[in-house]
């Protein structure tokens, strides 16, 4: 099973969506993608797809826990999340100039995830057939992870 998760942000991820769709396409018969859209609905339901807009935060972590992968927007909690259950998920970030966000805080953040190989993030030159691999499992990240508090201090602190 595939998790997609948008979190909760008010706009719209179309971005996502296609994706989601073109990925959809490239599985075998057996699999599943749970996909959490969010505010804006899917307009498709390919059988692969279980669409849910929202999901309770437990289900939410109970599906991060059972995914072969992950994939997600660029929201630091979610990367968390992820990464706690020694899972590196691929990520597509949220950007303002394609109207998903107010600023460009996700695409930030993803670079500097990026950068110390916690995640695998998702351009536009991306092959949709890479993103049915998922990363070497990891030893899970707990709440001490020095190099991310300290990154989020700078950027509390207008630092970084």
């Amino acid at each position: 099973m595939i998790l997609v998760t948008v979190g909760s942000t008010l706009f719209p991820f179309a971005r996502m969506t296609t994706l989601v769709e073109h990925l959809a396409h490239t599985l075998p018969h057996n699999e599943t993608i749970i996909f959490q859209y969010g505010h804006a609905s899917p307009h498709f339901l390919d059988r692969h797809i279980k669409p849910y807009a929202f999901m309770p935060h437990t289900m939410i972590l109970a599906r991060m826990k059972q995914a072969r992968l992950i994939i997600c927007h660029g929201g630091p909690a979610t990367i968390y999340q992820a990464l706690s259950f020694g899972k590196i998920p691929w990520v597509l970030p949220r950007e303002v100039r394609f109207g998903e966000h107010l600023n460009d805080h996700q695409v930030d953040f993803a670079a500097f995830m990026e950068k110390h190989h916690l995640i695998r993030r998702i351009t536009a030159e991306t092959p949709v057939s890479s993103l049915n691999t998922p990363a070497p499992v990891i030893r899970p990240i707990q709440k001490s992870n020095p190099v991310l508090i300290r990154y989020l201090d700078g950027i509390i602190s207008g630092s970084v």
